[in-house]
């Protein structure tokens, strides 16, 4: 039996220092490429398209869009991380509060997935916090995740995916609510179709098992 399919295969494109925004000090860092290869008996044979670049800390290992790298901090810069850090807490609450029941489980997810994405100082109170503010406030998943869509590539638009499939999956099961929700942020992220359900698909089958 002939078993072949695709998978993604990491490369390390350079390395060096800068601030790591989850440990707050400099720390030494890989700037990565994800590259997608045909397989055959699991042994990557032929490349196929790119997913993207990104960078990741030695330390702590959490993975940041490559603008992370640029020093000059500027406030154009700074603004954009901001937005990206609260699309980040704006969509994963919101894929918490899809189904309309907040496990523990879930909170717990998100509160690591913000600090993992962040600057690893938001506590449970703060979120339980926001959480309020999101319900109250009442904006689309799409709010702040379109305005940040066009400075992603592949990589950090799978990263934010997979990260909202990981709080939809803590509870134990994915809600269809849930799915539904994530597929909206897909569209919103200006997704390519069969990269969002390729996504979706490699996640599914683990929920079943």
């Amino acid at each position: 039996m002939i078993i072949y399919g695709t998978r993604a295969v990491k490369s390390t494109i350079s390395t060096g220092n800068f601030h790591c925004p989850q440990c707050e000090t400099q720390e030494e860092y890989r700037h990565r490429k994800a590259r997608k290869f045909f397989t055959l008996y699991f042994i990557p044979i032929i490349p196929l398209n790119s997913l993207g670049e990104y960078v990741e800390c030695r330390r702590c290992k959490s993975t940041f869009i490559t603008e992370v790298l640029n020093q000059s901090n500027t406030a154009s810069e700074q603004a954009f991380m901001t937005l990206y850090l609260h699309a980040i807490r704006h969509s994963m609450v919101l894929i918490m509060l899809a189904d309309g029941i907040i496990e523990e489980s879930e909170k717990t997810a998100v509160l690591n997935i913000i600090n993992r994405h962040g600057h690893n100082d938001m506590t449970m109170a703060d979120l339980e916090a926001y959480i309020v503010e999101v319900q109250r406030e009442n904006k689309s998943i799409t709010t702040y995740l379109s305005e940040v869509a066009p400075a992603l590539n592949d990589y950090g638009k799978e990263m934010i995916i997979k990260s909202a499939l990981e709080v939809a999956a803590s509870d134990g099961h994915m809600d269809m609510s849930e799915l539904q929700e994530i597929s909206v942020m897909g569209q919103a992220l200006n997704m390519d179709e069969s990269h969002l359900k390729r996504i979706l698909n490699e996640a599914l089958p683990q929920q079943s098992s």
